[in-house]
């Protein structure tokens, strides 16, 4: 199985920020007052990342944005196939994203399982992160939400990068605002429980001596649909089955989180509850498949705090007392080296300080637990520092640009009915 030559993109939308020293957006404001900083209440044994200013954390925020771009550049400049940067060209792979300005590294992502000299693109980075405590690997894959003519695809990717039990976190509504964010590619109800994955949609390998219906790639199947309101999801437990084998996936739709926006409140803790609820349905060395609508805002700050949540846990935290070491920055990094703007905006980044504050002072006993599930659980501690300063707003980034669809590909809905995947 090979899969097709890189014709190297030279051609990445511009980026529309400045350099990080001409970048002052949303601090002027802080110019005569105090600088807000993650610093409330009883700072002892609080390692000091997490005691931080606005501007240092603004500071660092742009300093990932920078390595970003240079990355970028480093991959649109270099006429080396193997470059860790390099981007695809070819148009067909571009028609599978779904931003024009969100793409998956060509060396750093999943490949489908395709038939010789076919397409084995899709828009999904595998991401690893590694245990501070214990050296093993934290496995997870980020994606971008499914479009129509592509959702066989997807499947398929789930079906093989999954081990026995597959689980998919959706940290979306198909639309939010009045704008497609994700095709509907799961089914919703036991009234239209079977979604059929046709073959002619998908360009994936198919051996038709193991198809159990002419034409069917495979089927996903509603087995259980249950509502948890302590993590605030839609639990679906699917039978996804793709050609004579089968295994199951346990579908996450989260419900309290907005695009450019952060959870607040029992929205909040229900975020960490799914968390700790998607990792139990996983095995460690099964990698938990995260997607949003790009599949690096909400996703990558899910993994990111995933991840440094389970280092605050095993302790590694609590014991970085260097005023230079920055785990959260590192993490981010981490991440983008692996897919481009995962943490995308600065709110996002901002959220992580944030959680992983008020988590440590939990964990440090500072602050008392709560009930995130009894009446008026919306109450944060006075003492928790909170970085969205009233007087104080993130530096803004532009809206993703949608890439348009120009070439029809049938598909069907769970009816069974042809529709267009033009969005």
């Amino acid at each position: 199985m090979t899969h097709p030559t890189i014709k190297i993109d030279t051609s990445f939308p511009a980026i529309k920020r400045g350099l990080p020293e001409n970048d002052d957006a949303g601090l002027d404001i802080l110019a005569d007052q105090d600088n807000p900083r993650l610093e409330a209440g009883n700072t002892e044994d609080v390692p000091p990342f997490l005691c931080q200013t606005v501007s240092e954390i603004h500071d660092k925020f742009e300093e990932l944005e920078w390595l970003q771009r240079s990355r970028i550049a480093e991959g649109l400049g270099s006429n080396d196939p193997l470059n860790d940067w390099v981007l695809f060209a070819d148009p067909k792979v571009k028609q599978r994203n779904r931003y024009s300005d969100v793409q998956a590294w060509a060396n750093r992502r999943v490949h489908l399982r395709v038939a010789e000299g076919e397409c084995d693109f899709i828009n999904a980075s595998p991401i690893r992160l590694e245990d501070s405590v214990t050296g093993e690997e934290r496995r997870y894959i980020a994606t971008q939400g499914p479009k129509l003519g592509h959702i066989a695809d997807f499947w398929h990717m789930v079906f093989h990068e999954s081990q026995e039990v597959g689980v998919v976190v959706m940290l979306t509504q198909t639309f939010e605002a009045g704008r497609e964010k994700c095709a509907q590619y799961f089914p919703l109800d036991t009234e239209q429980a079977s979604m059929v994955l046709l073959a002619e949609e998908s360009e994936v390998l198919f051996d038709p001596s193991v198809q159990v219906e002419p034409g069917v790639l495979g089927r996903v199947t509603l087995l259980e649909s249950t509502f948890d309101a302590k993590s605030r999801s839609e639990i679906r437990k699917l039978e996804l089955a793709i050609g004579s084998e089968s295994k199951i996936v346990w579908h996450f739709l989260f419900a309290g989180w907005a695009d450019y926006s952060k959870p607040e409140g029992s929205d909040r803790q229900a975020l960490l509850d799914l968390i700790k609820l998607s990792a139990s349905k996983c095995h460690p060395d099964n990698p938990r498949i995260v997607h949003c609508s790009a599949g690096v805002g909400r996703t990558g700050t899910f993994i990111a705090l995933d991840h440094l949540l389970r280092e605050l846990e095993s302790g590694h935290l609590l014991e970085v007392h260097d005023p230079d070491i920055d785990p959260v920055y590192e993490t981010v990094d981490a991440m983008r080296k692996q897919r481009m703007m995962m943490v995308y905006n600065e709110m996002q980044m901002q959220f992580i300080y944030e959680v992983l504050r008020e988590q440590t002072d939990r964990k440090l006993g500072k602050i008392p637990e709560w009930d995130s599930q009894s009446p008026g659980s919306e109450q944060r501690s006075a003492k928790v520092a909170r970085l969205d300063y009233e007087d104080y707003l993130p530096s803004s980034k532009p809206e993703l640009e949608v890439m348009p669809d120009r070439v029809h590909t049938p598909t069907r809905s769970l009816s069974g009915t042809e529709v267009s995947d033009n969005e």
